[in-house]
């Protein structure tokens, strides 16, 4: 296949083609029925493969992944369309939407990512500090 496949096909053929977990396919059936699909497509993306669910309405696309789904307007939408006890927040892909995670995720959860660690060896009993490995400069 191509980057994109041509042809419109089923929400379980497409969430399958793209790695989805079986047990977020219902969910993910339950709000894609809410918003109204008209077609699916799945983006053989290297990495983050991505189904695209095109709205009945013209609206923009929900954009469907392992974990998470983006492309909702508002907060408010999403609780409208998967109910207000799923996990939702700002899309970080795709500004200006919503995302919902669905049960079954491998999303990293929202804030600042870690800083940067450095690690630091050990001190040796000469009083010289070891490199990360564990060698003394002075004594190895």
């Amino acid at each position: 296949m191509n980057n994109t496949d041509s042809m419109s096909i089923s929400l379980t053929a497409a969430l399958s083609a793209v790695g989805v977990p079986a047990a977020n396919h219902d969910f993910i059936r339950q709000f894609t029925t809410a918003v109204g699909i008209a077609d699916y497509h799945y983006v053989d993306q290297t990495g983050k493969p991505y189904v695209v669910a095109t709205r009945v309405d013209g609206g923009l696309p929900l954009h469907i992944y392992y974990g998470a789904t983006n492309g909702f307007h508002s907060e408010e939408e999403v609780i409208r369309m998967a109910g207000s006890a799923v996990d939702r927040r700002k899309s970080g892909s795709r500004k200006g939407t919503w995302c919902v995670e669905h049960p079954v995720n491998q999303s990293r959860p929202p804030g600042p990512r870690s800083k940067d660690v450095r690690r630091e060896g050990a001190f040796c009993a000469c009083g010289m500090q070891r490199s990360v490995t564990g060698e003394c400069p002075s004594c190895d």
